[in-house]
């Protein structure tokens, strides 16, 4: 009669079993070792701690294997890292049974940041290297997550003016009662009061606000995060940071990211471009680059061309209109001839030019008074008026390039939205978990590292020849080791051969 599988707590082993046999070859925690072993960490930028006295530190190169497990098992907790350091057993294998508290592993953030974003970099090139990488089309979007501060606890430009006036009457009341209470003139004073160094602390702080909305031209600050900005996240109104990434056709690899603290998209084209072709360091000028309406303004899409770039991107300036046929987006504007056609196929008249937001914006207007759509077209009695922006020809070009590849266009959302989905559903992160834009930075870098590190590790355990197999093959001579020690442990431990002599 067979007995029910039960574990045998009382069980002992006559060798404890070996480190190696703890994961199995293909394991995502083999792979992240293998790929730290292989960095230069001290010419990336990481601290190289050394103790001459006391206990020595951490390697570098152990934590950065410990926040990279964590982030590949979404577990971004300082304090959950300490914990799964000593619970779970891939970790204790990596870790090699050390398991840091949480303090050195925020110190390690800490004091990294800019060599934890250098890693993104190093996914990015190893990625085209492997072939991951096919610089054919490439999608550019952004998405918005809220920052770690709380909402209601912002302040608006108008609560800020008005808690300054009552600050100021309070302060004045306070020094003309401390003023009359002193008796003595001469007497030293060590010390501010307690209520007037903490209104003095708040209003130094509230036209520190000021000034930035200001200098923003925003009418919101919040006092924790004053770098984070109101912005629409998922059906609310929330502070966030606005983060921006590319995706690789081929297999998803993420090429450019970056988190930004401005609510729209505008003048992100370019920055990202170039980001991406530094990473890669690589120059493709066939690379197609699309990306959604924010980021093709006027001048972006001139930029873009200036720099002899691929992109297609609906232009910002005049949305599709096609039940308005005489909307300022109908009307042709000749580069060579310095002309514009209206709908009717009629000429305007050039009437001059003038400066808008720095730019010279020249001006056509329709004088055709017999026009059988006038009444249609304008209102104006003197006619209709068409400004033409420098950047008018660009746009015009991208509405003519739109309707010929729309369907590329259209891939944009199948290349770059699944990866803000992973990051947001899978990874289960709708929420920063760091304060200010450095931070975020270094959080949105590592998060992105991660989905490429997911992606090589598919590569990685795919291949034949991959370094886990040599383990294998170094287990199995250990293996024959162990088995020799452990003949020759029972042959020096039996008992002697009872040897009989002969009368």
């Amino acid at each position: 009669m067979t007995q029910p599988i039960a574990p045998d707590y009382g069980q002992q082993f006559l060798f404890p079993p070996a480190l190696e046999d703890w994961v199995a070859a293909d394991h995502p925690a083999r792979f992240l070792r293998e790929f730290v072993d292989q960095l230069d960490l001290a010419a990336l930028g990481f601290a190289m701690p050394t103790a001459v006295e006391g206990r020595p530190p951490y390697a570098s190169s152990l934590l950065l294997k410990i926040w990279l497990y964590g982030y590949f098992q979404r577990i971004r907790s300082t304090r959950k890292l300490e914990a799964a350091c000593r619970d779970q057993l891939p970790l204790l294998w990596l870790s090699g049974l050390i398991a840091p508290d949480h303090n050195s592993l925020w110190r390690f953030w800490r004091d990294n940041k800019q060599a934890l974003r250098g890693l993104f970099k190093q996914t990015v090139q190893l990625a085209l290297h492997t072939g991951a990488v096919g610089l054919a089309l490439q999608a550019l979007d952004g998405t918005k997550l809220a920052a770690a501060c709380s909402s209601p606890k912002g302040w608006s430009k108008e609560y800020m003016e008005k808690l300054l006036s009552q600050l100021d009457g309070a302060l004045e009341d306070l020094e003309l009662k401390i003023a009359t209470e002193n008796d003595d003139p001469s007497a030293p004073s060590y010390r501010l009061p307690a209520g007037l160094a903490q209104r003095q602390a708040l209003r130094e702080q509230i036209k520190k606000g000021l000034a930035q909305i200001q200098a923003d031209g925003r009418s919101h600050y919040h006092p924790v995060e004053p770098e984070a900005r109101r912005m629409k996240v998922g059906q609310n109104n929330r502070y966030a940071y606005n983060a921006q990434a590319i995706a690789d056709e081929k297999e998803g690899i993420i090429v450019a990211c970056d988190p930004i603290g401005q609510e729209t998209d505008n003048g992100q084209l370019m920055p990202m471009i170039q980001q991406a072709r530094e990473n890669l360091g690589v120059v493709a000028t066939d690379t197609l680059t699309v990306a959604d309406r924010g980021y093709a303004a006027g001048q972006d899409l001139q930029a873009a061309a200036d720099k002899g770039l691929n992109v297609l991107a609906p232009p910002l300036e005049g949305k599709p209109a096609q039940a308005r046929p005489y909307a300022a987006q109908q009307f042709r504007y000749d580069l060579k001839s310095h002309t514009v056609t209206c709908p009717q196929n009629r000429l305007l008249d050039h009437e001059g030019q003038t400066l808008r937001k720095g730019q010279r914006v020249e001006r056509f207007r329709c004088h055709h008074r017999d026009c059988p759509v006038r009444a249609q077209c304008t209102s104006d009695p003197k006619g209709r008026q068409i400004e033409v922006w420098p950047h008018q020809h660009q746009v015009q070009l991208m509405r003519q390039r739109l309707q010929r590849q729309m369907a590329q266009w259209r891939r944009r959302r199948e290349l770059i939205e699944p990866r803000f989905a992973q990051i947001k559903q899978h990874d289960g992160f709708r929420r920063w978990t760091v304060w200010g834009l450095d931070g975020v930075r270094t959080q949105w870098a590592l998060l992105c590292t991660t989905l490429n590190l997911r992606v090589l590790y598919q590569k990685w355990k795919s291949d034949p020849i991959r370094r886990p197999e040599k383990a294998k093959l170094a287990l199995v001579a250990w293996k024959s080791w162990l088995s020799w020690t452990h003949f020759n442990f029972l042959w020096l431990h039996s008992e002697p051969p009872i040897v009989r002599h002969s009368p």
